[in-house]
């Protein structure tokens, strides 16, 4: 059932009463340490501790399998969760996404379901996992697992492609708590995608070039990205993938990556998801329980922004510091913190830990 933007399900209350419980927990009792003390066993730890079922998303609250933090964890996790693990679960994100005939955002052991509402960023984040694993098995997916991706492209792109760009319709994306119609992030998912899936034997209609042509036509500033199809105020999202999967020229990312260092959102933590408060219409009525998560210092967020900037060349060294500091500091692999380092809460919200997708980006930035 669909009431507004959201996806009414059972797990919709059980994520809520696993958020409120834990978020009175960490308010009474603070977050609980792991008895590992460097950061890369505590990140380590973490990914195996998550390594359930399926491959929760945190230990605290986020007890499903979100699709795109899994994509993102994932070149850091293998040596910690091996290809057999892994690889399982990828086949069963698919089996499941061909019997709904779309990838939902979120996956328990049972089946897929969206929360708290559907997403543009699944399918290009399930392409891009079966491409990795492609790589580390030496061969692509089976048939029925291709045949399942191209059918699931197929209707992605009828339903989704239809202007050019990713439809503005499409509103949701990982920054779960707004709703962008058409994020330029989720179009950048987009644009992996389309590479992508040639080397899976997929067969997409748009011509991935001219999409990334388009894309810099229409959300391009010449120092930024806009942030979605009805905004010119910029994306540090975008941005922030665009480096990490070396999207466009060095020209576009040096640009990028100089006007967020510029603006300082990287300090005193990578990385704060937004440079200047979202639009009021497009925050939802829950997330007025929580206006300041997405604009906070997130972990994972400022681990693709370190692995990005190295791709481009640059130090990472004062950035690692400041993300080790703060795992060790916790004793967890935090979500996400204010600046003062304490980690970010409210009422009904608090703070994830052992996230999943920034403990694999950390293991990924120190080749772990």
């Amino acid at each position: 059932m669909i009431v507004g933007p959201y996806a009414v399900t059972p797990e919709m209350f059980a994520g809520l009463a696993l958020n409120a419980a834990d978020s009175w927990r960490v308010g009474l009792f603070g977050l609980p340490r792991l008895a590992e003390s460097d950061p890369a066993s505590i990140a380590a730890a973490s990914l195996r501790r998550n390594a359930r079922a399926v491959l929760w998303a945190g230990e605290g609250h986020f007890h499903f399998l979100w699709t795109a933090d899994f994509g993102k964890a994932l070149t850091g996790a293998w040596k910690s969760l091996g290809v057999d693990y892994l690889g399982a679960q990828i086949e069963f994100m698919t089996r499941e996404s061909a019997r709904l005939g779309r990838v939902p955002s979120c996956f328990r052991a049972a089946r897929g379901f969206d929360m708290p509402w559907h997403r543009g960023d699944g399918l290009p984040w399930l392409v891009f996992a079966h491409a990795e694993l492609a790589q580390r098995r030496g061969r692509g997916p089976d048939d029925t697992s291709r045949r399942a991706l191209q059918h699931l492209l197929d209707r992605y792109e009828a339903e989704w492609l239809t202007d050019g760009l990713l439809s503005e319709r499409m509103a949701g994306d990982w920054v779960d708590t707004i709703r962008r119609p058409s994020s330029t992030y989720n179009n950048v998912c987009v644009l992996m995608m389309l590479r992508r899936a040639p080397e899976l034997g997929l067969t997409p209609r748009a011509n991935a070039e001219s999409f990334a042509a388009r894309l810099l036509d229409e959300r391009w500033r010449g120092d930024h990205f806009r942030d979605h199809a009805r905004t010119d105020a910029l994306s540090v999202d975008a941005a922030v993938l665009a480096l990490y999967l070396e999207s466009f020229s060095r020209e576009v990312l040096t640009a990028a990556a100089d006007r967020l260092e510029a603006l300082r959102l990287d300090e005193p933590w990578p990385m704060r998801v937004s440079a200047e408060a979202y639009d009021p219409r497009t925050v939802p009525l829950l997330t007025r329980l929580a206006p300041g998560y997405h604009r906070a210092h997130w972990l994972h967020l400022g681990l693709m922004w370190l692995n990005g900037r190295r791709k481009l060349g640059r130090d990472v060294t004062r950035g690692r510091a400041a993300v080790e500091e703060l795992i060790t500091r916790h004793g967890v692999v935090p979500e996400a913190v204010e600046a003062d380092a304490r980690p970010y809460r409210s009422f009904f919200i608090s703070c994830e830990r052992g996230l999943t997708m920034a403990a694999g980006q950390y293991l990924e930035l120190i080749g772990g």
